[in-house]
């Protein structure tokens, strides 16, 4: 009798183990689909005409999107972003780029094996280069910019002869469907430095030649790990005594971080509605630059030595430095730069997102706020001695008050 009730029991073990596992085995299958229809969705959804046909696998990167994009500027500080996040999708990537194989070998790794088609020793100036490069392309996108001119490339060359070259030469491929083209906020005709006046002239053009299958984008400030805004700043607090504010650092800024502009972007691929459109990105929160530097001098526990530079006598030290980078392969500091210091004296305007204008909301975007959490997390290793130290690790606010979580910004869209 004892021994009947012992296997009764052992049979009632085994049946609730054999359930179990059943619903466990229920469960990571509704995971699995869940998660196959999640990439599947993340990678199909892209309008582009004709590409269902060239589709394979259940989405994501180890998938075939049908999507081949040539991405120019794939070398530079958002192109690894977009990179990656096409090659994420299925996307296969041809990669144009000058740079010594040390500095792209991170791209190699942005799309599966055999996707990444990588093209050295690339010139925007040849043009036989440019057509082979897009020969093959649904997508085209270009990040090819200047911050300052060299003594190789002018900012008429790169910001308007180039998307003209780039145009003819998607008009005469036909195979391209869409094209992405990056500009600036604040790049109008009337704006007061060079290379945001070119970069207008240069979207025109886009306009013109590409209307229906263009993109374009406007973004503030970029911000993130490989960024030329807090990098400057707290490489100039490290190494210089003092940080120059050109006209007493007035002129406000809306900062964006890098991530949110990749995804704005990636969504704009996913709806028709954004063909012809100007996008706008600016992130949640208005600063002046001398909040901005504040905020940068507080966060790698340095004190604040930023003094007011009247725009005048920051011009004639910028011509200098000018003059070295047009006659030899030497560049100067971005912010003694003409075109800068014009960009940041007072009285043209600020560089926030203007009224009434498409921007992160109508592509389903929550941009973050730029100096909280991951985000800003890069600037903390600037601190003398280590992460977790500091030369000055003082509590409280910096300089400039409160708000923006930190040095007096304002939150919200300009006024």
């Amino acid at each position: 009798m004892t021994r009947l009730a012992g296997l009764a029991q052992q049979l009632r073990g085994a049946l609730a183990a054999q359930q179990g596992s059943a619903a466990l085995g229920a469960a990571a299958g509704a995971a699995t689909s869940a998660l196959h229809a999640q990439r599947a969705a993340y990678s199909s959804d892209i309008a582009i005409r004709g590409i269902d046909a060239l589709k394979s696998g259940p989405g994501g990167r180890s998938s075939v999107s049908g999507i081949t994009a040539t991405i120019f500027g794939c070398s530079g500080f958002l192109g690894r972003y977009v990179a990656n996040a096409i090659g994420n999708t299925g996307g296969q990537l041809v990669l144009p780029h000058r740079c010594d194989d040390t500095d792209v070998q991170h791209l190699r790794t942005m799309g599966d094996l055999g996707q990444v088609v990588m093209m050295p020793d690339f010139s925007i100036r040849d043009e036989e280069a440019v057509r082979r490069a897009i020969s093959r392309s649904n997508l085209v996108v270009n990040m090819v910019g200047a911050g300052q001119e060299t003594w190789n490339y002018g900012f008429e060359e790169v910001h308007i002869e180039w998307p003209a070259r780039l145009a003819r030469a998607i008009r005469d491929s036909g195979k391209v469907e869409r094209f992405i083209h990056l500009s600036a906020l604040g790049a109008e005709a009337d704006a007061p430095s060079r290379r945001l006046r070119t970069k207008a002239a240069g979207d025109e053009v886009v306009r013109s030649e590409l209307g229906p299958i263009s993109t374009i984008f406007k973004p503030a400030a970029v911000s993130g790990t490989e960024d030329r805004l807090f990098n400057m700043f707290a490489t100039m607090a490290k190494r210089t005594p003092f940080l120059p504010l050109i006209d007493g650092g007035k002129t406000r800024m809306q900062p964006v971080w890098v991530r949110d502009v990749a995804a704005a972007i990636m969504n704009s691929l996913k709806t028709y509605d954004s063909l012809g459109q100007t996008y706008y990105l600016a992130g949640p929160d208005v600063m002046t630059v001398a909040q901005l530097v504040a905020f940068t001098y507080h966060t790698i526990r340095e004190r604040n030595a930023s003094v007011p530079m009247p725009a005048a006598v920051a011009g004639v030290l910028a011509k200098g430095w000018d003059a070295l980078g047009r006659s030899t392969p030497l560049r100067g500091p971005l912010m003694f730069s003409s075109d800068f210091i014009a960009e940041m004296k007072g009285g043209w305007g600020d560089y926030v997102m203007p009224s009434g204008v498409l921007g992160f909301e109508h592509l389903d975007v929550e941009p973050h706020r730029v100096a909280e959490g991951i985000p800003i997390e890069y600037l903390r290793h600037y601190r003398s001695g280590g992460y977790d130290f500091g030369s000055l690790a003082e509590e409280g606010e910096p300089v400039g008050g409160a708000g923006f979580g930190h040095p007096g910004g304002v939150r919200g869209p300009a006024a």
